[in-house]
């Protein structure tokens, strides 16, 4: 690969980084991180408030307001099962951040 090209995927990564980073925490906490570090973080603050928005979102749709259309009333999981499957994807999200960061 070109230096070049290198450089506008360097350029392209801190772009994103920024993005997200700069709008949820101070800049001296997220920029003195190497960049791997910077982009497992954006990568994991992103891929959580995208699972939570879309579940939340999910679940009010297929349980809420179309309760018995897709799925019988007997079949919705209680609350505390919820609460447990997303307890496991929260511990599991800094893990499947890591493999798209490398």
């Amino acid at each position: 690969f070109s230096s070049e090209y290198l450089q506008l995927f360097v350029d392209e990564t801190y772009f994103y980084n920024s993005i997200l980073l700069s709008t949820l925490l101070p800049e001296r906490l997220w920029v003195p991180l190497p960049r791997v570090l910077q982009s497992w973080l954006r990568n994991t603050i992103g891929g959580t408030i995208l699972y939570l928005l879309s579940g939340f979102f999910w679940c009010f749709y297929i349980y809420y307001w179309e309760r018995n259309v897709y799925v019988p009333k007997d079949a919705i999981p209680c609350y505390r099962t919820m609460l447990r499957q997303i307890s496991v994807a929260m511990r599991s999200m800094p893990l499947f951040c890591g493999v798209p960061t490398v």
